[in-house]
């Protein structure tokens, strides 16, 4: 078995700005013990104290397109520490790595649905299963290599409930491309997950996601009288609760800390199931524009679709909302601090529509509320995102001063 982390956070998109390509990376480590052995739904014996501890390290890198396809490679690695009253031993390699294509579709005001597919690579060494009945129950799934190619299906729908809470749910399914060298074929697989985000104060983020996973059983050659027979110890059902906490270092980094805690199980045979383990994952992002112009398109009421610098001013441009609470909250702050301002000019942008209108956001922003602020020359010198953008009036104060 391959422990499964949280992947994408809630409210976590990996849309940009048109013609803006963004690049991200994901370092993961999850920690779990596995001591409990378990027939079906209830506890089995385990009078040699059979124990194993999964320490799984994951690294994605991805790059997504400005029309919104996203392109990752997750490569895994890590040590399974196994011990008993007699013994232990400890084992540790790289496990399967996954390549994945993920397009988003048009959004329909706040829903947004991502389709995928993908295939996971038998680049980890593998360890002989046909003949499972004989061994131990974990030997069946404790694992990270698994000796064959799968084919991966995803769909998942994320949504923006207000400014501060935002949910998402995903399932996938993955199947193995035929059989391993020792002709064992495993099971499809399933997984689904659902789960909520709501912004706290000081960059802080509470998470709390579900998660359900589902093995079919695996079959195996029969050596006494030929043909296949369902190998024991293997298949069932899992759900497990991650709750975790973020904290948002900047606006290309986070941070994301948690627990899990299996909350269900049914198992097949006897099988070892996790206990209370717990999870880190380093996140950061980066884009940058190919090709990009930004043109000064008024609308009825003198605003604009997207904006350029008023040469000889310091200029702020004000990406906002009519949903934007936040924004609401920067506009009070402008309109508090121009009375005092002399070449300072203020554009205001309605990103009301975004991100189904043609509206372009600055360089590395996802969502609002941005504010860009341009020197006397034109250059683009802050792009403000999220709670930063709280910080505009002090920032144009140093501007002036220097």
């Amino acid at each position: 078995m391959n422990p499964a982390l949280p992947g994408g956070a809630p409210g976590d998109a990996d849309g940009g700005e048109p013609n803006a390509w963004l690049v991200s990376g994901r370092l993961s480590y999850a920690g779990i013990p596995y001591k409990n052995l378990q027939q079906g739904t209830k506890q089995g014996p385990n009078p040699d104290q059979l124990r194993i501890d999964v320490h799984l390290a994951t690294a994605e890198v991805a790059l997504t397109a400005p029309w919104q396809t996203k392109l990752s490679l997750q490569l895994p690695g890590g040590r399974l520490a196994t011990s008993t009253l007699a013994e232990s031993r400890t084992d540790s390699d790289l496990g399967d790595a996954e390549l994945r294509l993920r397009q988003s579709l048009p959004s329909w005001k706040s829903l947004r649905l991502d389709i995928g597919a993908g295939v996971v690579l038998a680049t980890g060494p593998y360890v002989p299963k046909s003949g499972a009945a004989n061994l131990p129950p974990e030997a069946s799934y404790l694992t990270l290599g698994r000796g064959v190619t799968w084919a991966i299906g995803e769909l998942q729908v994320s949504t923006s409930l207000s400014d501060d809470i935002s949910a998402y749910g995903e399932f996938s399914t993955r199947t193995p491309l035929g059989k391993t060298e020792d002709d064992f074929d495993w099971g499809t697989e399933a997984r689904g997950v659902i789960g909520g985000r709501l912004r706290l104060p000081l960059r802080l983020s509470a998470l709390a996601i579900g998660e359900w996973q589902w093995r079919g059983s695996a079959t195996e050659p029969d050596p006494f009288v030929g043909g296949r027979i369902e190998t024991a110890n293997a298949g069932g059902h899992w759900v497990t609760l991650m709750p975790a906490l973020g904290y948002e270092v900047t606006s290309a980094f986070s941070v994301l800390a948690g627990a899990r805690i299996l909350a269900y199980s049914d198992v097949r045979g006897n099988q070892l199931v996790p206990s209370v383990g717990g999870f880190l994952s380093l996140n950061g992002r980066w884009s940058f524009g190919i090709g990009k112009t930004r043109k000064s398109i008024s609308n009825a009421d003198g605003q604009v679709s997207s904006a350029s610098p008023v040469l000889g001013t310091i200029t702020i441009v004000d990406y906002w909302a009519t949903w934007c609470a936040p924004c609401k909250e920067i506009a009070a702050l402008l309109e508090e601090a121009k009375g005092d301002w002399d070449s300072v000019t203020i554009v205001k942008v309605d990103a009301s529509a975004y991100p189904d209108s043609a509206i372009a956001l600055p360089n590395g922003a996802e969502g609002l509320p941005v504010i860009e602020i341009f020197d006397e020359s034109g250059n683009s010198k802050h792009v403000l995102i999220g709670p930063d953008a709280l910080k505009v009036v002090d920032i144009v104060n140093a501007m002036r001063d220097n």
